[in-house]
């Protein structure tokens, strides 16, 4: 059985993007367990909201669903997490809340780095960005 259909992930997420074909081939090495990742309740949460606020939450659980299959085990939001994600925002005051989060799990859970095209995160330097494009 197929886990997830990549393309339907990855075209289902936003309008035409450069990094959208790059992000779907980062899914596809993840789908293919060439490159070992996982993603955090948050990035659930995001999903979530963003396809409720568009009157497409069918569609967004569709999606939160597959992920699940290819994520069984997202990391948890725990107490210790968010204090460590008040104290990133508070030495790095231009990092966005959302991407404290992110950054505080790779920090807590000792990961090698965040997978992401957002710059913002480059502002944490205890933390390593590898840009998809780059995979």
């Amino acid at each position: 059985m197929k886990l997830i259909d990549t393309n339907v992930v990855i075209y289902a997420m936003g309008s035409q993007h450069p990094y959208k074909d790059i992000c779907r081939r980062a899914l596809s090495l993840v789908f293919e367990q060439k490159v070992e990742a996982n993603i955090d309740v948050e990035t659930l949460q995001e999903i979530a909201h963003f396809y409720h606020r568009r009157n497409r939450l069918d569609f967004g659980l569709s999606l939160f669903d597959r992920l699940l299959l290819l994520f069984p085990s997202p990391l948890p939001i725990t107490h210790e997490l968010a204090v460590v994600m008040r104290e990133l925002l508070a030495r790095y005051p231009h990092l966005q809340a959302r991407d404290a989060i992110h950054a505080a799990v790779v920090l807590q859970h000792g990961l090698e780095g965040i997978i992401s095209a957002d710059r913002g995160f480059d502002a944490v330097p205890e933390i390593s960005r590898f840009d998809p494009k780059d995979l």
